[in-house]
């Protein structure tokens, strides 16, 4: 159990290491906290760090969907995360019964939303008539939620870890290479960089995200109950931005964020920045798994380019997958509408995208912190509490048990990110 003047060693600066850093230093101000990363922050190869981030409520699991009206509240109000909020509202454009799934979740939990129902023909006409060219064969009603929006990704998480600087945490640029784990008991003291040092801790945090069963299996090769074992696996999903004309951006003043959720086209588009970007994701994640010198096939993110995420050098197949979500959306209504970069974001997937917070039952002094699947940056006002109630011992039963390290995966909380092919099986895709 964690207590005031240990040593807490937080691996990975992300929405979950950067949230339990801050809570540390506020929950147990005597502690010692290191936040390490192996870049200046924020990582741009980490999940947390991105142009941008939908923000929602709404969610098929009525669990999760408590969780984010906390969070919401806390991105409107404290001045952490105020500034990179945007409440733009968002709408859905989808056949798969999830508006109903909503209503009867806000139902259940006493909770009035703002919430609207519109046609198919309604919806394209407001906005301004933004998704006039919008592809929605088979949607006969939308669902636009007002309370919803976007945050900043980059500026958001940099203001996350540097409050945690502020409160007292200490953030460590150095790339780790394995966790210490010591006797037959299976003890973690801290872990060893790759230049051979080694840093001590009373408390190791792993918050790693897609590179976490790579860690885990890097640090203990022989000990396979240390190991991941299909509990998180690393994912990718494709990601594009575009610039336009400013000649129009008055067509898309006041544009909500757009999720479409039909079988011709899966993905999302976020309203532009101030410098005209707009985001599009497209929901089929794929895994990317290499042989381990442990015996197993492990699902790890590619080599990436350390000083930028975004770039060219993306399959082909990819590359449309993604360009139809940007045609189905907006259609030629957006004149001039230019894919400048792509990226391939890999976040930690739990089978039934349930977080894991929790103590590694087979390795004392060793927590994970990971399991974020896509749906965990928007928690990044709240997440940190619940890993610190974790670690003090203060955590509910019901988060105890959802998030916990062997539990029981039904239900499924962002199920249309779960991978469904491999990268070496999507057309194009060549190992550089």
């Amino acid at each position: 159990m964690a207590s005031a003047g240990d040593h807490y060693l937080i691996v990975g600066a992300g929405v979950f290491g950067a949230a339990t850093a801050l809570e540390l230093r506020k929950r147990v101000p005597n502690s010692n906290v290191t936040l390490l990363d192996s870049s200046p922050f924020p990582n741009p190869n980490s999940a947390s760090s991105d142009l941008n981030k939908i923000i929602r409520a709404d969610y098929g699991d009525v669990f999760y969907m408590k969780l984010a009206l906390d969070a919401q509240e806390l991105w409107r109000n404290d001045p952490i995360y105020k500034p990179y909020y945007h409440e733009s509202g968002m709408l859905y454009a989808e056949s798969k019964g999830m508006a109903q799934d909503f209503l009867q979740n806000y139902k259940s939990i006493n909770v009035t939303p703002a919430s609207e129902v519109f046609t198919a023909k309604e919806a394209k006409l407001r906005w301004g008539g933004v998704f006039r060219d919008a592809f929605w064969e088979g949607v006969s009603h939308t669902y636009f939620n007002p309370r919803s929006g976007w945050g900043d990704g980059d500026g958001a998480l940099r203001s996350l870890i540097q409050a945690a600087i502020d409160q007292g945490a200490t953030y460590q640029q150095a790339p780790v290479s394995t966790l210490i784990i010591d006797g037959a008991d299976a003890s973690c003291r801290g872990v060893r960089l790759e230049d051979g040092r080694e840093l001590n801790a009373d408390h190791v945090i792993v918050a790693t995200g897609a590179w976490t069963s790579k860690f885990l299996a890097d640090s203990a090769p022989d000990n396979k109950a240390i190991h991941a074992d299909g509990r998180i696996i690393a994912a990718g999903a494709i990601q594009c931005s575009a610039s336009f004309p400013a000649d129009q951006a008055e067509k898309l003043k006041g544009a909500p964020v757009i999720f479409n959720a039909m079988k011709h086209t899966e993905g999302e588009s976020i309203p532009p920045t101030a410098d005209r970007r707009l985001k599009f994701n497209y929901e089929r994640s794929f895994t990317n798994y290499e042989p381990h010198k442990s015996g197993q096939e492990i699902s790890v993110p590619p080599s990436q380019n350390p000083d930028t995420a975004w770039n060219q050098d993306v399959p082909q197949g990819l590359k449309d997958e993604i360009h139809t979500v940007v045609k189905h959306t907006y259609g030629d209504w957006i004149q001039g509408l230019k894919i400048e970069n792509y990226r391939m974001c890999w976040d930690a997937v739990t089978p039934n995208q349930d977080w894991i917070i929790a103590p590694h039952p087979h390795c004392q002094k060793l927590y994970i912190a990971s399991g974020g699947s896509f749906h965990s940056w928007k928690f990044m006002p709240t997440i940190g509490q619940y890993v610190v109630q974790m670690l003090l011992k203060e955590l509910g039963p019901k988060e105890t048990t959802r998030w916990a390290w062997d539990r029981d995966d039904a239900g499924g909380a962002l199920p249309e990110y779960l991978p469904s092919r491999d990268l070496k099986e999507i057309p194009g895709y060549s190992k550089s």
